[in-house]
């Protein structure tokens, strides 16, 4: 087998949004340490495949352009930790139809095209600190994610961390109502 690269398909917020969601991260740094993740990485994963053989790449693209998703807003209410992962999150308590549509229809998408999925209920979150402490949190300030588009990220993995690169983007029909 030849190259693999290790890549997911994901929201990927505006600068506006990644902002917001990077000063929820510094607020919940305060009470729960651990390393924040850099705004710039911030994303909420929609199906995470993994190792991929590099000549596969094509076909999760041509995959993803078969999807045909409405776009939609994402209220991002809730924040909550992961004692087991020693990870905190941002999340939204209802994840809005088009979301569960998009999540469901490129599963199908990539099933067709004999791609291997990761088994796991789809949680609608942000990861905002990994190696962090579970400690009981105050409420969280809600805020809307406006979503337009979806993305297919790679992610390299270094000694510093790991960097994610977009390397597809399609957009979302405009919701008509």
């Amino acid at each position: 087998m030849g190259d693999s690269r290790r890549v997911f398909f994901a929201l990927w917020p505006d600068a506006v949004t990644a902002a917001r969601i990077d000063q929820a991260g510094k607020q919940l740094h305060a009470l729960c340490g651990g390393r924040q993740v850099r705004r710039n990485m911030l994303h909420m994963t929609l199906l995470f495949l993994g190792n991929i053989p590099a000549e596969r790449i094509d076909d999760l693209r041509q995959a993803a352009a078969r999807v045909a998703g409405t776009a939609f807003t994402v209220r991002l209410d809730r924040w909550a930790c992961w004692r087991h992962k020693q990870l905190a999150w941002a999340g939204c308590s209802e994840p809005p139809l088009h979301l569960l549509t998009l999540v469901g229809q490129l599963a199908e998408r990539l099933a067709e095209e004999g791609l291997p999925l990761e088994l796991r209920d789809f949680l609608a979150h942000v990861t905002l600190l990994r190696k962090s402490r579970s400690v009981p949190l105050p409420e969280f300030e809600p805020f809307n994610w406006t979503i337009d588009d979806f993305v297919l990220v790679e992610s390299k993995l270094s000694p510093q961390g790991s960097h994610y690169s977009i390397i597809g983007r399609w957009p979302l029909t405009p919701d008509p109502d």
